[in-house]
């Protein structure tokens, strides 16, 4: 930041405050900016014509320039939305810091690809784009403000990297007792006591719930879509300090169960096994208003091995 007399120590406080204090429903580029109006300065002189790297890319920002190259692209697809057939386009940039899905909504961009004006190699400058975070993982969309440039003269990517990585999450270890509300964490405790699961329907793409419309699910990003039927799994987690009502969607649900949790599936025997069981779960505690509680949403689920808590000493 620029034009102000506060340490940089200072404006990392305040902006850690300001993401506390609005329950991690903010990124942190979003804090910085809030701070940023709130001391009546500037982030960055020219901000929108700064290109950066993928993995530089904040989560939540609503313009983002990169150059990468394409290394695959996996067509046009067609959905319907309010009665209107709409086209969406994906593909996968990536440069020497990593990949990134790139999401085309934009019918002058998409017939760009219907023309074959971009091909797996091109490098593209992509402008004004945003990044929103799906299942762990950063993407760039393409909206009306969004601009491509295909094989900007003089430009070059090196050696592309295609690990991906979701972003991790950073925690510490924390006690069921000192859990505050909107604080991501590392529990380790034990399966006290164990619901039956319920399900929820889900476009399969985005796992977002769809809206029931003439007989047929509509998601609002992917139009008509086959529902799928996804758990949700609760139950009473104790480490000795306290008991925390803990939740599970989807994958976690599977993976604490141990197999794909269905509706034809017997429960009972799960649930003796799950009981007893002491894991080590990451998440993110959250304050359930209706019933004035702290209840914890799980992000990944490990089974406690024994001899990794004795040297960590748990």
């Amino acid at each position: 930041m620029e034009n102000t007399e506060l340490s940089k120590e200072k404006i990392e406080e305040k902006i850690n405050d300001k993401i506390k204090q609005l329950s991690d429903l903010v990124s942190k580029e979003g804090a910085a900016h809030i701070i940023a109006n709130q001391l009546g300065v500037k982030l960055f002189e020219n901000l929108g014509e700064r290109v950066i790297k993928i993995k530089e890319i904040p989560k939540g920002s609503t313009s983002v320039n990169v150059l990468a190259k394409v290394v695959n692209i996996y067509g046009i697809n067609k959905f319907t939305r309010n009665d209107k057939e709409s086209r969406v386009a994906n593909l996968m940039i990536a440069d020497e810091t990593g990949p990134v899905r790139l999401v085309m909504w934009e019918d002058h961009l998409i017939d760009m690809l219907d023309r074959d004006e971009i091909a797996e190699g091109d490098i593209l400058r992509v402008k004004n784009s945003y990044s929103r975070e799906n299942r762990g993982y950063t993407e760039l969309h393409l909206g009306a403000r969004s601009e491509i440039e295909v094989n900007p003269e003089g430009e070059k990517i090196g050696e592309v990297n295609m690990s991906i990585k979701s972003e991790p999450m950073t925690v510490s270890r924390k006690d069921v007792a000192d859990l505050q509300d909107g604080e991501s964490a590392e529990v380790f405790g034990t399966v006290v006591q164990v619901f039956d699961p319920r399900f929820y329907n889900a476009c399969p793409e985005c796992n977002r719930k769809p809206e029931m419309d003439d007989n047929e699910f509509k998601c609002s990003e992917h139009g008509v879509v086959s529902v799928r039927r996804v758990p949700i799994l609760n139950f009473f987690f104790d480490d000795g300090t306290g008991n925390v009502r803990t939740v599970c969607f989807s994958e976690q649900a599977n993976q604490l169960a141990g197999k794909e949790l269905t509706e034809e599936v017997d429960f009972e025997a799960v649930k003796d096994d799950l009981l007893g069981k002491q894991l080590i779960l990451i998440g993110r505690a959250v304050k359930n208003k209706m019933f004035g509680r702290t209840e914890f949403i799980v992000r990944s689920v490990k089974e406690a091995n024994p001899v990794e808590l004795v040297q960590n000493d748990v």
